[in-house]
Order: C-alpha cells, then structure tokens, then sequence
C-alpha cells in the first residue's frame, strides 16, 4: 500500500470518527429520509423555538437508541421540551424529549451510504465485507504491487 493510500485511509477514519453522523434504521421518515441514509448532523443552537420544524436526531432512554424524527411542537417552552414525530407516522412519538436529549439537527444527507452500518452485525454483512475485500481491497493491491 502506497503513502497517497495510507494517507487516505488514515483521513477517512478520521473523518468517521470526528464528523457526527447517524444512520435512519426505520421507515418512519419517508419520503423525507430511507432506510439505509446516512445523516450528518450539526449541534442544536439557538432558541427552544429554532429547532421547530427541523429533523433532529434525539437519545430516547426509553428506547435506549436514537430517534431521527422531526420536531412538531413544544410542550414546555421554559424547560424546552419538544414533540417529535416521523414524517411517516399518523401520530407523534409517545414521549416528550427534553433538549438535553437532542443530540444534532440533521444538516446533510447520503443516500444509502449507511446500509454497511444497519447491517454490520448479521452474515449479510459479513458477507459483503467478503465480497468488498475479494472485488476491490484485493485487486487493489495487487495492481499497487
């Protein structure tokens, strides 16, 4: 492996772990989000009202997971204490999210780029790591050779 390859893995890792990103896991965001999207988000700033409107990715202890859904409402302006609900689902998610738990507003999005994350734990993925490993990482280096 040449230093240009080193150099581009080294900044591609870095970016994974330095840009905050999340994947839409559910179907609770279509049309707006898929399955498989990776979102990257950027930090709640602003007023309680600013957030109004916008796809957000909360922590929700009562799942013990993040939620990418969009916030509809506010139920306690003072304690900044949104309602959330997915562009899909007829009603609102069943718990208020207090700001605290507002992890990022989503500000771009990769279709499908996040697919590789939904499934690292299963065979499928274990499989297509193979498959990425026979088709470019191998190939790839012999021609580096």
């Amino acid at each position: 492996m040449g230093l240009g390859h080193a150099l581009l893995t080294v900044l591609l890792v870095l970016s994974i772990l330095v840009v905050p990103w999340a994947v839409v896991s559910s179907y609770s965001m279509e049309p707006t989000l898929e399955v498989g999207d990776l979102v990257i988000m950027a930090p709640t700033i602003g007023t309680c009202q600013s957030l109004l409107g916008h796809v957000a990715i909360y922590y929700s202890p009562q799942f013990g997971d993040l939620i990418v859904h969009r916030a509809v409402a506010i139920e306690n302006v003072q304690g900044c204490i949104y309602v959330f609900k997915g562009d899909a689902n007829l009603g609102p998610d069943p718990y208020p999210v207090p700001r605290y738990n507002v992890v990022g507003v989503v500000q771009f999005v990769i279709p499908q780029l996040g697919f590789v994350s939904l499934s690292y734990r299963s065979y499928t993925a274990l499989l297509y790591m193979l498959g990425l490993i026979i088709l470019v990482v191998i190939p790839a280096y012999i021609l580096d050779k």
